[in-house]
């Protein structure tokens, strides 16, 4: 019994130091910050996404995940600094794509972009922006 009680405390007690000192260092015990914090009621909601182009010109939208180009979105949203400063970096996403789409004629353009919903006491309003961050195209 005495080792159950001390299991807990122990428990308890690192819960309640990474809450206080607001640290991800005991994690799971600590506070995760990409949930800590809200978006503003009245603010805006980005959500990066890739449009993919043909030889017709007309883009269409491409999903992030392993079935689609082999990347996740956050991973891509965490390097975008270096993507935006070589825009090569998307031809390993579309490549994956043209891979995984043997049926479809290759891309001839990838697009990293993003799309902004802005808020009003918390819902959308407005028509969505679509916003270019940076163009690949294929050799």
């Amino acid at each position: 019994m005495a080792w159950r009680l001390l299991a807990v405390l122990l428990c308890v007690g690192v819960l309640t130091v990474g809450g206080l000192t607001r640290s991800n260092d005991l994690f799971p015990f600590g506070v995760l910050d990409q949930f800590s914090s809200g978006t503003d009621p009245d603010g805006e909601v980005v959500n990066t996404c890739l449009q993919g182009i043909r030889g017709d010109g007309e883009p269409f939208d491409i999903r992030f995940g392993p079935r689609s180009v082999g990347i996740e979105r956050a991973d891509v949203e965490n390097n975008l600094p270096a993507i935006e400063s070589d825009p090569q970096l998307l031809a390993p996403l579309a490549a994956e794509y043209d891979r995984r789409h043997p049926e479809q004629e290759p891309l001839d353009a990838l697009v990293l972009c993003q799309r902004i919903t802005s808020l009003q006491g918390g819902t959308a309003h407005g028509e969505e922006e679509l916003v270019e961050v940076v163009r690949w195209k294929a050799p």
